[in-house]
């Protein structure tokens, strides 16, 4: 059974969701239609757990593979490509069907996949920006991957595709297009692209197997969702989150490779950037999707952005709504060091913000109130929001910290900064698992000429990094029976390589992060009590350590490395 803190957090998940659908609903109000209802409210129970493995083994063994796509979310397209891939691999004949192109454009896509056109000259003759839209990096993926495996790919949707009035007469055009496939490739296998509603059993699926009957054809059917939100939420009552298949029904199966959250908010910039009449993501401005974070924890922590008070020598200056941090979106290198300099930060400074932005994508500074995003990440996004949070509920922005500290206070401070920053990200992508995202683990049996090859680190580096993880994992579990610290955890917490404490701090920090998330969960530490770590600023020396000890103590261990 979840507990109280799980079911209170569930419900707090689905009202941000719930916000950002109701914005989406007052842009694109066709997403409350009956046709899209029909889609929610067949999905909404799964059935069993599954695997990849199965799920792949079900593809092989059907006629028709129905993919659904969510068209703004760039992780769907991703998976679609990996999909196609593995049906194609133990397939001898497979067919690609995508509703990205109309029927009638089929000369053109034939001569792109045949390399006769480029990129550019293939989106301009289709007129991909006007008609589709969506970002053509994802699809490009699709496509690819169907050219590398010597797939024919056919465009099976028709105009007008503006609103749901004419959907139903598009879902029987592409029923067409599909049974006339078949009808020419009798023993083809034929991976199906299209938007997840037209999957409903009463959409698409019913006017091909219609269609097909009437031609005296019968062809096997798998319907492969993603990222179907009821699902999400049953899976999160039960902590099996990170599951990433599960079966719906007899050939229904679910995939997950992003939260309700990411889900939403990558419709919701798309609609942004189609509002700003350009097509170029540079130009998108994110400090809305920036700010929804920051509200988004603020409402967790149960922090009034209206009331709180920003106070400076006792005095309250202005409220924290009124100290949001400026956001640079898509930053360059000649931006980003205009405004460094002109704040008088010294070039060591410089160098280590553009290298923490080409890791994470983005950075809060405290000293300017200012978030500088190159590469947007949500969970790198919400990381930042938080970073902000902490410090602005510690009286620390705009302004240096004057405060005299010794090594070991600085890196377990910069730690604890690290926990919570990982720990909002999660309250905005609580599918967020650090050991998909780093190399260091994936890596750490990997030999020499491997680790230098695929990571930014010696070999004597990356082994020093991964041990003093290890062996500080190890020493926190009984930390009371050393007579004195290990030399090697001494030499990292102390270090003056910049760049090794940013990575032993980052990873101790998600290791706690991920650890305060689960406690949560389980009921060991209570919402006040993370209000509380926000606030903290561990003024008295070995204060920060001392709380970190105390929490690992306390909270359920995250995942370790053998």
């Amino acid at each position: 059974m979840p507990t109280s803190q799980l079911r209170e957090e569930i419900a707090f998940h689905r009202r941000m969701v719930s916000l950002i659908r109701r914005e989406i609903f007052r842009i694109d109000p066709h997403a409350s239609k009956r046709y899209i209802r029909e889609f929610t409210e067949e999905f909404n129970r799964l059935s069993a757990i599954s695997s990849y493995d199965d799920l792949v083994i079900a593809c092989f063994k059907a006629d028709v593979v129905y993919l659904g796509d969510y068209h703004a979310l760039p992780s769907s397209q991703a998976f679609a490509a990996r999909l196609l891939k593995e049906v194609a691999s133990r397939s001898r004949h497979v067919i690609l069907a995508v509703e990205m192109v109309y029927g009638r454009n089929q000369r053109v896509l034939d001569r792109w996949m045949a390399g006769e056109i480029g990129d550019e000259e293939f989106k301009r003759r289709i007129r991909y920006d006007l008609e589709w839209g969506y970002d053509w990096n994802g699809f490009r993926q699709i496509f690819e991957a169907a050219r590398d495996y010597g797939v024919k790919a056919f465009g099976i949707d028709c105009p007008p595709r503006n609103g749901l009035k004419y959907i139903r007469k598009r879902d029987r055009y592409a029923a067409q297009r599909i049974a006339d496939i078949f009808q020419k490739n009798p023993s083809a296998k034929i991976v199906v692209v299209i938007g997840e509603s037209h999957l409903a059993s009463g959409h698409l699926p019913d006017e091909v197997r219609r269609l097909l009957a009437e031609r005296n054809l019968e062809k096997r059917s798998v319907r492969v969702l993603q990222n179907v939100e009821e699902i999400y939420w049953r899976l999160v009552e039960r902590g099996q989150e990170h599951q990433d298949v599960v079966l719906l029904n007899r050939n229904t199966w679910c995939v997950f490779n992003a939260s309700p959250i990411a889900k939403y908010e990558s419709y919701r910039q798309t609609i942004n950037r189609w509002k700003s009449e350009s097509a170029d993501d540079d130009q998108l401005d994110l400090t809305p999707t920036i700010y929804n974070m920051i509200d988004t924890i603020l409402k967790f922590l149960h922090v009034d952005k209206y009331r709180h008070c920003m106070r400076r020598e006792g005095d309250c200056i202005e409220f924290l709504v009124d100290y949001y941090p400026e956001v640079y979106s898509h930053v360059d290198a000649t931006t980003l060091r205009r405004v460094l300099q002109s704040n008088q930060f010294a070039a060591q400074e410089i160098a280590d913000i553009r290298r923490q932005i080409a890791r994470k994508g983005s950075c809060y500074i405290p000293r300017i109130n200012s978030i500088f995003i190159g590469q947007f990440s949500l969970v790198h996004g919400g990381e930042e929001a938080s970073h902000f949070i902490n410090l602005a509920l510690r009286g620390e922005v705009l302004g240096r910290d004057g405060r005299r500290r010794n090594r070991p206070d600085l890196f377990y401070t910069s730690v604890m900064e690290e926990a919570l920053g990982f720990f909002g990200s999660k309250l905005i992508d609580p599918s967020r698992n650090h050991f998909f995202e780093t190399k260091l683990y994936q890596y750490h049996r990997k030999d020499r000429g491997f680790i230098e090859a695929h990571t930014e680190y010696t070999y004597e580096q990356f082994v020093a990094i991964i041990n003093f993880i290890l062996l500080h994992k190890k020493f926190e579990k009984s930390y009371r029976s050393y007579d004195e610290i290990p030399a090697p955890l001494l030499a990292g917490v102390r270090t003056r390589d910049r760049r090794l404490f940013s990575v032993l701090t980052h990873e101790l920090g998600y290791y706690l992060g991920q650890q305060l998330y689960d406690g949560f969960h389980k009921g060991l530490i209570d919402r006040q009590e993370i209000l509380a770590l926000f606030r903290r600023r561990f003024e008295s020396a070995d204060g920060a350590l001392r709380t970190y000890l105390d929490l690992v103590e306390r909270l359920p261990g995250a995942v370790t490395v053998d």
